[in-house]
């Protein structure tokens, strides 16, 4: 069965509208969630069958600005539909993707990297943690994608991605394209995340070095500052060649 397929599978469709209810069980009525539920059973084989055909097409999202936040809300079907893909490909990718990025289901999550880190801190006295600056606004579409192309073979998944990446972002009548960077609050883009930076992973653990990763927060532990410096100028060409830099006041080598 193609990705595609399993995306538009009963199983799959039903499983993500359960978590768009819950989701936003507590949004406001006018949330167009509401109308989508009580339309789902009309709704849902006209969706699967436009994911079948690959004609599916993503809505601008809405910008909602608060006091302190701004948000940018996915439109119910696509907010559903990213997290079918997600479900999938979840599964699909999670095999090439590193144990040592915790953030990840099944890797361990915080609590374990935190483990990790103190048991292996008596072995090694020098220190390198850093993080990327605005990573998810950061991350380049055409370096991305390039990666997903190595990984999946069904064109109409990679369009989806494509789309979902290159979105609209709407307010007060006024549109803007975003040609950089991944969506927050969305639930496909962690597993982007963890992909994103999978080239450092490969590479630090050929070091032989400790090293564990939380999204693009990562920790280097070395038992000489010889092994450190090397570990250090591993990661700044590999960020060079992903296109994003280290955060210049999270970084702490020591």
């Amino acid at each position: 069965m193609q990705l595609i397929e399993q995306v538009a599978s009963d199983e799959v469709i039903e499983q993500a509208f359960l978590w768009l209810c819950l989701k936003r069980k507590e949004h406001s009525h006018n949330n167009d969630v509401w109308n989508l539920r009580r339309h789902w059973q009309t709704v849902k084989p006209d969706l699967q069958k436009q994911l079948l055909d690959g004609t599916y097409q993503f809505s601008p999202q809405q910008e909602i600005r608060f006091d302190t936040e701004t948000i940018e809300l996915w439109a119910s079907l696509d907010a559903l539909v990213l997290k079918a893909v997600t479900l999938v490909l979840t599964r699909h990718l999670k095999p090439h993707i590193s144990n040592q990025c915790v953030h990840v289901k099944g890797n361990g999550g915080g609590k374990e990297a935190v483990r990790q880190i103190t048991r292996h801190l008596k072995e090694n006295s020098f220190v390198f943690r850093s993080d990327v600056k605005g990573y998810y606004a950061s991350i380049d579409h055409h370096t991305l994608m390039e990666q997903l192309h190595s990984h999946i073979d069904d064109s109409r998944v990679i369009i989806l991605i494509w789309d979902y990446l290159n979105r609209t972002v709407q307010f007060g009548g006024l549109y803007r394209d975003i040609k950089r960077g991944i969506s927050l609050g969305c639930p496909l883009s962690p597993l982007i995340g963890a992909l994103y930076l999978k080239l450092m992973d490969d590479r630090m653990e050929k070091t032989g070095l400790f090293y564990v990763r939380f999204m693009d927060d990562w920790i280097v532990l070395s038992p000489n500052r010889w092994k450190l410096k090397k570990a250090i100028q591993i990661v700044n060409q590999t960020l060079n060649e992903l296109k994003v830099e280290k955060h210049p006041d999270k970084t702490f080598i020591g």
